[in-house]
């Protein structure tokens, strides 16, 4: 069945369901209810305020007693509740943590009634329960994000601002790490891509305030350019409805920004913190601020924000390349995997993220509300790279050889006559490579929203126009290769030791020649020096890719009835125009040029620096750091004296050019019933994509141009079901699409007619489709308290794998005399069907109301716990007929944290988990699939309020120093570790 009908017959299912609701009440005094709608009514607009603490609630339900009649109050704390009955009602404001509060309100016909609701403790409130109101920061931004959540007619989970505040994350998506479901990957010990549900990172989405965008590198949504401080709250939707682009398969990721409107009035908010990394020593900062105020009778708002976040670390990192060698012709040889490759990368590094962001706000009266918001978001990344690769296979001869010692001269390379292994051994005379850089990236965001939200009584209507310009600038870079010399004897030989797998060590030695051609060991090698090395080039690259999208929305809502049940009729349309074009230069110097020139060969000496080595790991070897000055020092003098020049396939080999055009139309009905509400939808999309980019062959360029088009229908039911007061079920039937990205869209085909092969991108990729089904359990248990069990299940098809396909099949690239089409094309290409299904359950609990009810004393109570489990399983089916687990998807994830507070002092302790995922796939041989080993993560923070205005913090990160590894098939074979060390930060907050 496809996706489309399963979703038609989820959308019938929906509207029996509605007809039966009908026809169940006819007789019930609900049944009024239809009497009622059509006598007058009136509207009721108010305001929900926090009477504990100042200021509004967010989120808090708003409910007519006896009518199916609800509201949401939002980030100002206002709501409206339309075609109310005339007459008294009374108005139910439910907000967790907090006991209902009820409020009497006169209704006339035509007119609005304005209701000011302010919600506290109650006055029955013990002790306990204001030292909540008061003093339990962790609780409330947990309570405020469970309200949101409660509130949403679809599948959410919620970070509330404070929440985000008072754990040691710096970026978004080090936040989002915490919910359920959700696990990162890293680099260099950095959250950066989210894996929401099991899903690999390009299929969750990112939108600020509603508003999707796209990453500076590409779909694939990079949460570490976005800085934590920039948001008030962030939303992980799991279950989209038809108002949202479909373009979201796995989940969408929406940044609330702060409003001017979200306080009473003047506010103003100031964070500033230092401190240092453990490995390395080098410095964090952190800081920000923001100001907003209300003026002109409180009927405009502005709010100006800024922050920055940088960080000076090191890494300690080792590579090994496994390989099935070729030069091992002994029985057993085709089982035996060899690593023919060692290398270290140590990085120093300083990592940024930056933003600056303001929004300005008018509203004339209740009904009409208008908004420009501007946000600027960037993240810099300044590394240095020592790379030093000891080619283990460099030279080597196979073990059948039967020339004698002198002619084949021997390595030892995977030869177990010689008493090596795979894990452990020597080779002589190995070459070295080293590649001595420095890189600069930054990427940005800048993203620009004009909207406005008009209630015409009968109509309301939201409307957005947006502009968002993400870029990705990469150089100039400085990067040097060298390589050591032809001779065997002034090469090392390695003593390799890989039976450790967190720890690959090498031992480095003299190479001796003896009389037979063979080789041994001499003295030991303790160090790499300038003369172990010879030149080859030099190169700085220059990159910039920039996206450019236009956007325009509008939504219509209307309230009637269905089926004779309060609804709410939804109706939109959305134009999205994207672009992204990319360029790479390319200068070079080479060994050749400067012996042309008569120009002396530069060495490593010319650049090296005396600061001693950062790291802590046991390299076997000593080694120079290079210098940055002296390094641009070196390239900018050998420019000046005429060597080098610009590479010009470069240009050719990166250029690209794609667009995509998206025109939507959707419609909504939220239907409301004593038991709860049902959301049902469907929306249709037209998409147009060109792509440009350049094929290269033996005689030169040729720029090709691919356009492909088409329809799609996505449809949604998402029904949410109150079994009481505390208890919800949710079930949703949805559908999504993840579309290739840019680079993958790219037609750059590089084309070999010797070999009879194309690489390159695939501008006739489909899009990745899913229908997706969910079933959840939510107690929101009063008054402190939350657990949820839920069950998720997507059906997948076309998904995409990196392949060989064994013909090209298209006629664009053909010449006279080559029939391209039958070439071998590696590229990226759409697989078979998949599935990714699992279970998660979360929980939460304030001990206060457990120390009264068991009589405990009164310090249990000031502690509470956060926990979430996640159990996933996928599978998807390659082009080339195999059944693989999906990228990212780890099949146990689960976060948990213990918090202490009282008395102004607030601790939290978290462990974060995820088990091995896999990273790519392999070739279905002996080697396996690329995996990202387990990783667990335990991080601290300590906050105490000297009163309502000032706060001291201290953050502590990775207290275990977990390290990142990677591994080939078999979990021993090692193929990269890297170890970062703990960071620790103390700081002091401002609020007034």
């Amino acid at each position: 069945m496809s996706r489309i009908s399963t979703l038609a017959t989820a959308l019938a299912l929906a509207l029996t369901m509605q007809a039966q609701a009908h026809a169940q009440t006819a007789t019930t005094p609900a049944a009024d209810q239809g009497a009622a709608a059509r006598a007058d009514t009136g509207t009721i607009s108010g305001v929900v305020s926090d009477a504990g603490r100042g200021g509004y609630l967010a989120g808090a339900e708003v409910r007519i007693s006896g009518l199916n009649v609800v509201a949401v109050s939002a980030s100002d704390g206002s709501f409206t509740l339309h075609r109310v009955p005339a007459g008294r009602h009374e108005l139910t404001v439910s907000y967790i943590g907090r006991p209902d509060r009820q409020q009497a309100v006169d209704v006339t016909g035509g007119q609005t009634t304005q209701a000011a609701v302010a919600v506290g403790m109650g006055n029955d409130a013990t002790t306990l329960d204001e030292i909540v109101v008061r003093a339990a920061p962790i609780a409330e931004s947990e309570y405020a994000a469970l309200q949101a959540q409660r509130a949403s007619v679809s599948l959410v989970n919620v970070i509330a601002a404070d929440s985000i505040g008072r754990f040691p994350d710096q970026n978004v998506a080090a936040s989002l790490s915490r919910l359920p479901g959700i696990a990162v990957e890293r680099d260099q010990g950095q959250e950066r891509y989210v894996n929401l549900r099991g899903a690999p990172a390009r299929w969750t989405t990112i939108a600020f305030d509603g508003v999707n965008v796209i990453s500076p590198g590409g779909r694939t949504a990079r949460l570490d350019t976005i800085p934590s401080a920039i948001a008030s709250q962030v939303v992980a939707r799991k279950a989209i409805t038809a108002a949202m682009p479909s373009e979201t398969l796995a989940g969408n990721i929406d940044i609330i920004t702060r409003s001017p409107f979200d306080y009473e009035g003047l506010k103003f908010g100031a964070d500033a913190g230092i401190g240092y990394n453990d490995l390395g020593g080098g410095k964090q900062q952190n800081w920000g601020a923001f100001i907003s105020n209300k003026f002109a009778d409180d009927r405009w708002g502005a709010l100006l924000s800024v922050s920055k976040y940088s960080r000076d670390m090191v890494t300690d990192n080792f590579e090994s390349d496994p390989e099935v060698a070729s030069e091992d012709r002994e029985p057993g040889g085709s089982e035996r995997v060899w690593f023919d490759a060692h290398q270290n990368k140590l990085y120093r590094l300083t990592r940024e993220n930056e933003s600056v962001s303001g929004r300005l706000e008018f509203r004339p009266s209740d009904d009409h509300r208008f908004f420009l918001s501007s946000i600027y978001t960037e993240f810099s990344d300044h590394e240095l790279r020592n790379a030093m690769e000891f080619d283990l296979d460099a030279n080597a001869v196979r073990t059948s050889d039967t020339r004698p010692q002198s002619e084949a001269q021997r390595t030892g390379y995977a030869d177990v006559r010689t008493g090596n292994t795979p894990w452990l051994g020597t080779v002589h005379g190995v070459e070295m490579d080293s590649t001595l850089n420095i890189g600069n990236t930054v990427q940005s965001i800048f993203t620009t929203t004009l909207g406005g939200d008009q209630d015409f009584d009968a109509w309301r209507a939201s409307w957005r126009l947006n502009y968002t310009e993400a870029e990705q600038e990469s150089g100039p870079s400085f990067n040097s290769t060298w390589v050591s010399p032809s001779e065997r004897t002034l090469r090392p030989t390695v003593d390799y030791d890989f039976t450790n797998r967190e720890l690959h060590r090498v031992t480095l030695w003299e190479t001796i020649r003896n009389a037979d051609g063979s080789f041994s060991k001499g003295d030991l090698k303790r160090s790499l020096d300038s003369h172990d090395y010879n030149f080859v080039n030099l190169r700085s690259n220059t990159g910039l890719a920039v996206t450019d999208a236009y956007s325009a929305r509008m939504d219509l809502f209307r309230d009637t009835t269905l089926f004779g049940r309060p609804t709410e009729l939804q109706f939109g349309m959305q134009y999205d125009d994207r672009s992204k074009e990319n360029n790479q230069a390319r200068f070079e110097v080479t060994a050749a040029q400067l012996a042309a020139m008569g120009i002396a060969q530069p060495t490593m000496a010319d650049f090296a620096s005396d600061k001693p080595y950062q790291g802590a790991l046991p390299l076997g070897y000593s080694f120079r750091y290079h210098d940055e000055g002296k390094a641009w020092g070196l390239l900018d003098g050998l420019r000046a004296q005429g060597a080098g020049g610009m590479v010009g396939s470069v240009a050719f080999d990166e250029w690209y050019e794609v667009s995509e055009k998206i025109g939507a139309v959707y419609g909504m009905a939220t239907t409301r019933f004593d038991w709860g509400n049902m959301v049902a939808g469907v929306r249709g999309e037209y998409t147009r994509n060109a792509s440009s980019a350049y094929a290269g062959d033996d005689n030169g360029y040729e720029r090709i141009t691919v356009s492909e088009s088409g329809v799609e229908f996505f449809p949604s039911v998402h029904i949410n079901w109150d079994l009481n007061d505390e208890m919800k079920l949710r079930f949703s039937a949805n559908t999504g699409a993840a579309r290739p990205d840019y680079t993958d869209l790219r037609p750059n085909f590089a084309i070999n007619d010797e070999e009879g092969e194309i690489d390159g991108g695939n501008p006739y990729a489909d899009t990745e489709k899913s229908v997706g089904v969910d079933a959840y359990f939510e107690w929101y248990m009063r008054p402190q308290g939350f657990f949820s069990a839920g069950v998720y299940y997507k059906n997948l098809r076309d998904v995409l794998f990196d392949v060989e396909i064994p013909r090209f099949g298209q006629n664009v690239l053909d010449r006279p005399g080559f029939d391209r089409s039958e070439y071998t094309y590696f590229t990226l290409a759409n697989g078979g069907d998949g599935y990714i299904r699992g279970l998660e359950l979360a929980y939460s609990q304030k001990f206060g109301p457990l120390a009264e009810r068991f009589d405990l004393p009164l310090w249990v109570g000031d502690f509470g716990i956060s926990a979430n489990v996640t159990f996933n399983d996928s599978e998807a089916t390659t082009p080339d007929g195999r059944d693989v687990s999906l990228p990212g998807a780890s099949d146990l994830i689960y976060n948990t944290s213990l918090y202490y507070e009282a008395n102004g002092l607030s601790a939290r302790l978290s462990w974060q988990y995820r088990d091995a995922w896999v990273d790519s796939i392999g070739s279905g041989d002996i080697l396996g699939d690329a995996y990202w080993d387990e990783v667990s993560r335990l991080d601290f923070s300590l906050r105490y309020a000297f009163n309502d205005n000032v706060e001291m913090y201290f953050d502590a990160n990775n207290l275990l120093d977990e390290a990142g590894i990677r591994y080939q098939g078999d979990r021993q074979r090692t193929t990269e570790f890297e170890q970062f060390g703990a960071r620790y930060m103390v700081g002091v907050r401002l609020n007034f």
